[in-house]
């Protein structure tokens, strides 16, 4: 046994030195030694963690606690790790055992209280809580926790008692302040908001006894960032600038903050100067470097944000987020291979799968995979979208398990819509083989779509979203589940696997169709061709770099033909109609955005349509009509690179800038391509 210790702590030395490789070589010796030695499997599983597979270090940790159930520490150790695996109910389960075991320990019971609050088990975390208050009274936390489980709750005079209390406690609770702040702007105290924000700025000033401190002034603006309050934010780290001119870090994050107003130019532009400020104080830094970079991305400024991205790599050629950033500037410049490198690379300086820099990366490198069409690869890494902000959008509600693509003997599959509307027809398109596979289907979508897809699809039941959730949607005999964007990596894993099987899925009202095409018909002339037309994505991202004035286009096409022409018909959504009476443009009066089924009937009437990346393309392929898509060139990653065509929507040809910004090579291919009829 002595050697089995003094073995035990040679291996825990290695651990702790970061010599890993050698500690598992002796921990394996352990086991084969003693298998089943409760302490060689815990720190073996602890191991697995630390270099960055939290799978095998969770079975660890449970083999250790089968074998000695009563060790608090296992307990929380693996509750850590099934927390960074998103499974929420084990991680609670295992705080639950070490409560059990140290009943007297405030931080797992801590942690208990807020896994319960997160798992909407709101009474079960308020007991909790209420048993930590009386062994921590002065606990800031704790009140805080309370308060916010109290807020969510709708108890708003507890609530507030609480966030008083933890200001009581902590006068400068940054978070503190913010929720007073925001919940007497919720009930309508406009007055006592703004006092709370005035508090929080006092408190930070007169901090540290009596000397400003610029890091407090960066850490509320950091918080008010998070609560939604840009201006406010801003205000902060100026504040911080002000206080500490010659700190870099608040520049950084004044910088920072700048960017948070939105893409105006102007904010986006100081944003740059504030982190070159941070870069004159601080030559070479990287994260400095790597934020111009992301700067220089949102002004379209693709050569100077490579340029700041590969110097911040260089560097620090393990700063993972400087390989991240460098990938996205690389995808914004149509070399998806190379953004692939970049993503490669951060993976393999980060490899811990839980740290957010190296999510995001992962869910990048599944964007560049699509792109190139390595689609198996692709789909498999997509899912790692859910665990990053800008990435894929999960709902609650759904309690069947996820589905496996093995056919369901008994019962229905939940098929739910996720992302924009345009993400959701694409989706949708795998719906038809699903049914002709012998699935039987529910289908959860955007409401204004319910009528197309039950049309279209008859042997679906189509339920239109609502809050709260359809009870359709949890009947017993919907015995699995699957967001619509998981579908392809079960049934899309080759380009092959669309050929033959993406058939119009989406039907307009007929009536609609032939009288739109008869009320933008009239008064035209015989033999012209309706050609429905959308210029303008409202994407928050990409829309400017995919957007066409709409005196250009129109141009294009007008003139592209001899003898009758066209007529030009708008399918834009949004408030455009001076826009288009500007340029001679039918406007058949719709509303384009809120009535989608009026916008299919209109496309549906419609000889070709020509538009630009957004959701006109996904309901014109959805149906099936004649569509020329006009693709900036970086295009989205569901076009993939060089094609002219889509394996999403058969009816669909793709037309691409041959570089940044050059729309005239595609209106001069578009003027060909009508020419030819």
């Amino acid at each position: 046994m002595a050697t089995l210790q003094e073995a035990l702590a040679a291996a825990l030395d290695h651990q702790e030195a970061g010599r890993f490789a050698k500690a598992d070589i002796l921990y394996r010796r352990i086991l084969d030694a003693a298998p089943g030695h409760p302490h060689a499997l815990h720190l073996w599983g602890i191991l697995a963690a630390l270099t960055g597979r939290p799978d095998e270090a969770a079975g660890r940790i449970g083999r250790a606690i089968a074998v000695t159930p009563d060790i608090a520490d296992f307990h929380v150790n693996l509750a850590r790790i099934e927390a960074a695996l998103n499974r929420p109910d084990r991680a609670a389960r295992h705080y639950a055992n070490a409560v059990a075991l140290r009943p007297e320990e405030v931080e797992p019971r801590f942690q208990l209280a807020g896994l319960l609050q997160d798992l909407d088990r709101p009474d079960e975390a308020d007991e909790q809580y209420g048993a930590l208050l009386a062994m921590a009274p002065l606990h800031a936390g704790i009140h805080l926790n309370r308060a916010l489980l109290r807020e969510a709750q709708g108890q708003a005079a507890k609530a507030r008692e609480g966030l008083r209390t933890t200001l009581a406690l902590e006068p400068a609770h940054p978070k503190a302040l913010l929720r007073l702040a925001a919940m007497e702007r919720e009930l309508g105290r406009g007055g006592a908001a703004l006092a709370a924000q005035r508090r929080g700025m006092t408190v930070l000033r007169d901090a540290a006894n009596g000397v400003p401190d610029a890091g407090l002034f960066t850490t509320l603006g950091t918080l008010l960032a998070g609560e939604g309050l840009p201006e406010p934010a801003a205000e902060a780290a100026r504040v911080a600038v002000a206080l500490a001119p010659d700190d870099p870090v608040p520049w950084n994050e004044l910088a920072n903050r700048l960017k948070g107003l939105g893409r105006q130019g102007e904010a986006l532009a100081q944003s740059v100067a504030g982190h070159g400020r941070g870069l004159v104080l601080l030559p070479g830094n990287p994260v400095l470097l790597n934020n111009r970079a992301d700067g220089w991305l949102k002004l379209a400024e693709l050569e100077r944000a490579e340029e700041d991205a590969r110097a911040a790599v260089a560097a620090e050629p393990g700063f993972a987020a400087g390989w991240n950033t460098l990938g996205s500037i690389l995808m914004a410049r149509g070399r998806a291979g190379d953004a692939l490198d970049a993503y490669d690379q951060a993976m393999r300086v980060d490899p811990a799968n839980d740290a957010p820099d190296n999510a995001q990366a992962r869910f990048n490198r599944s964007i560049a995979l699509l792109t190139l069409g390595r689609l198996a690869e692709g789909w498999d890494a997509y899912e790692q979208g859910w665990a990053v902000p800008s990435g894929r959008f999960p709902r609650a509600g759904f309690p069947q398990p996820p589905w496996d693509g093995r056919p369901l003997k008994d019962g229905a599959l939940l098929v739910w819509g996720e992302q924009g509307l345009g993400d959701e027809v694409m989706f949708a398109s795998l719906v038809p083989q699903l049914v002709k596979d012998g699935v039987r289907v529910v289908l959860d979508c955007d409401a204004r779509l319910a009528p197309l897809l039950a049309r279209g699809l008859p042997g679906v039941t189509v339920v239109a979203r609502s809050e709260p959730l359809d009870a359709r949607l949890t009947t017993p005999d919907v015995v699995a589940q699957s967001p619509a964007g998981s579908l392809p990596r079960l049934m899309r894993r080759r380009i092959g696997d669309f050929a033959g099987r993406q058939p119009p899925f989406l039907k307009a009202d007929p009536d609609r169709v032939a009288e739109l095409r008869q009320r933008v018909a009239d008064g035209h002339g015989e033999g012209r061709r309706l050609v429905g037309i959308s210029w303008s994505s409202k994407n928050a991202a990409a829309g400017p770099l995919r957007s066409i004035p709409l005196g250009r286009l129109a141009e294009a096409l007008d003139g592209a033909l001899d003898g009758p022409g066209v007529t030009l018909v708008s399918l834009q959504y949004g408030d455009v109609a001076a826009e288009v009476a500007a340029a001679g443009v039918s406007d058949p009066g719709l509303d384009a955005w809120g009535d989608i089924d009026g916008l299919a009937a209109l496309i549906a009437a419609m000889d070709l349509v020509v538009s630009v990346d957004n959701s006109t393309v996904h309901l014109a392929g959805g149906l099936g009509r004649p569509t020329w898509a006009l693709l900036p060139h970086a295009a989205d990653w569901r076009w993939m690179q060089g094609r002219r065509d889509t394996v999403w929507y058969p009816s669909v040809r793709l037309f691409r800038q041959h570089r940044a910004g050059d729309w005239d090579g595609v209106l001069r291919d578009l003027r060909e391509a009508m020419r030819e009829g």
